[in-house]
């Protein structure tokens, strides 16, 4: 059979063994939600060219299912989507023995929207380049949790407002993970800022911060004191302006900032690119000893 057509499946695919990196990709689809084909090539393929032929092959036999953004070229110039298909989940149920708490439910059209699925690629971007800085280093990634996960369940906080008004206000940070480096555990929460948030609004967002972590309540969900709240912005102009509102409601050592384009698998744990609220030096998220 000649090369498979790249939005269609067609009745009789070539056959294929699952391998344990298929099953490995599988698993992180699911964690992942939506994967680029080059997310996936970054994580687990050392070429574009076997990374196309294996998701080929996991997409005709119904592991993975395929998506396309609308672009002026058409399909042929849209980079890849991929999601979980129905034997995708079945390989959960059999080899990861998942319980129907464990599984996700299928994406759902309003998560293929433009405006959803920019955000969520940018925050998996980011989560590829920890895994990788991870892997590179040796270090380990205890627990990812994203933003479907945390709003499952999550606090609420009552703030003083810089008006003066009383609010009450949900944390709901887009992901947190954990790492465990030499120099022990580190936590974070990380917010993907595009832009689009009010410095009013961003002001009540460092203040519940704030207010969360003095309480104990971040202690006590999280079962521990480990925090830095990463945030991740779209330019320089905008990460020097959340970084001074910060500082002027008091905000200090606990929040980074630093911007996406600087974000590597090199960069992002070892490299200063960060910004601290309080300081005017760079740091490393990292530091050797």
């Amino acid at each position: 059979m000649g090369r498979l057509p790249r939005n269609r499946r067609v009745k009789n695919p070539p056959p294929m063994r699952l391998t344990n990196r298929d099953v490995e990709i599988i698993k992180n689809v699911h964690e992942f939600r939506i994967m680029r084909g080059d997310q996936i090539q970054a994580l687990f393929f050392g070429s574009q060219s076997t990374a196309s032929y294996r998701l080929s092959r996991l997409y005709q036999h119904q592991y993975l299912d395929k998506h396309f953004l609308p672009t002026l070229g058409g399909i042929s110039s849209s980079p890849t989507l991929y999601t979980l298909d129905k034997l995708g989940f079945g390989v959960l149920r059999e080899i990861y023995e998942f319980g129907p708490e464990d599984i996700r439910h299928r994406v759902r059209s309003k998560e293929l929207s433009p405006l959803f699925l920019e955000h969520l690629l940018k925050i998996n971007d980011v989560r590829v380049a920890v895994t990788l800085a991870v892997r590179q280093n040796r270090f380990a990634l205890e627990t990812w949790y994203d933003e479907s996960v945390l709003k499952s369940d999550y606090d609420r906080v009552t703030i003083n407002t810089p008006t003066g008004r009383n609010r009450n206000v949900s944390l709901i940070p887009d992901s947190y993970f954990t790492l465990r480096v030499p120099q022990g555990r580190s936590s974070f929460f990380l917010e993907l800022d595009r832009g689009t948030m009010t410095t009013g609004r961003y002001k009540e967002k460092i203040l519940a911060y704030m207010k969360y972590v003095n309480s104990g309540k971040y202690q006590s969900r999280y079962n521990t004191r480990s925090l830095r709240v990463l945030t991740i912005t779209l330019g320089k102009r905008r990460m020097k302006n959340l970084k001074q509102v910060t500082e002027k409601v008091g905000g200090k050592r606990i929040f980074w900032y630093t911007e996406l384009l600087k974000i590597t698998s090199t960069s992002i744990l070892d490299e200063p690119i960060w910004q601290v609220a309080g300081f005017d030096s760079t740091f490393s998220l990292v530091t050797r000893e």
